[in-house]
């Protein structure tokens, strides 16, 4: 539902890889939440090699077959240049977004609202599915346009929108867990010694701001010469994804109280198969 709701353009044969994605994502995101550091770390280690051509042992867990068939299916429709832009953003999450964070969630304390930004920025996990739509539209953006600093800055800027909308959404879940701390909203409250209403107003008044500079930044820098109708249409299906995952997290079950929507792993030996 989610990737209908985000890539609503995309034909049968490009949305089978990225529902995989999505699928994947999501369970690896939830099979770390009881994984030590070292774990995590050789599940990133792992997972990228995959991508990038390795074949997964028959007797690995099946989460490492599911990344190998999404490899393939990517090579299948995509260019190189696109695969590897792919494969660098799945890492940076893993790498300065769920490994970053895992400290403090250990100890349960939120690190400064300058860090927490930071770090949100990667652990959201939204990087590599903000370039999915580059498969939607059919226009890859060349290096020096993807790597210009305007795009890159809109990119961040759209990753932490969705970053804010994931901590709002989440918030009763995580309350009712008890022991999440990296939410938005606990941290405003932990900085700035703020009521719960007064934090979440100010969340959303972030979020606002957030999305509010995407649209400036794409609205004044037009020099993009040749490239600007890409950049044009790049900006456009992030924004029909970031809308999407609104719409989907406004609907899903996965938010519920107490993370009953949730796909934890078995607290057994198991996990320590991943």
């Amino acid at each position: 539902m989610c990737t209908a709701r985000m890539w609503p353009d995309l034909t049968y044969e490009q949305s089978i890889p990225c529902n995989r994605f999505m699928l994947q994502y999501v369970a690896l995101d939830d099979q770390v939440e009881h994984s030590s550091l070292e774990e995590i770390q050789q599940l990133r280690i792992r997972c990228v090699d995959i991508l990038k051509g390795a074949q997964p042992k028959e007797d690995e867990n099946a989460l490492y077959q599911h990344m190998a068939l999404i490899r393939d299916e990517f090579r299948a429709l995509m260019p190189d240049l696109w695969v590897e832009r792919f494969i660098y953003y799945f890492y940076q999450s893993f790498r300065y977004g769920i490994e970053l964070e895992y400290p403090y969630k250990i100890a349960e304390r939120p690190p400064s609202l300058t860090l927490f930004k930071t770090i949100r920025e990667y652990s959201v996990l939204m990087r590599p599915y903000l370039i999915l739509g580059e498969i939607e539209s059919g226009l890859v953006l060349p290096e020096h346009i993807f790597e210009h600093v305007v795009v890159q800055k809109m990119i961040s800027h759209m990753t932490l929108v969705v970053a804010w909308q994931n901590d709002i959404h989440s918030l009763p879940k995580e309350m009712a867990k008890g022991t999440e701390v990296f939410n938005l909203v606990f941290v405003l409250q932990q900085e700035y010694n703020l009521s719960l209403e007064d934090a979440c107003a100010q969340a959303f008044g972030i979020h606002n701001e957030e999305l509010a500079k995407v649209l400036a930044l794409h609205a004044e820098y037009r020099e993009f010469g040749e490239y600007q109708e890409h950049v044009d249409k790049f900006v456009y299906y992030a924004g029909v994804g970031l809308q999407g995952v609104n719409s989907f997290y406004l609907e899903t079950e996965r938010y519920q109280h107490g993370g009953v929507g949730f796909a934890w792993p078995e607290i057994s030996n198991d996990v320590k198969t991943i």
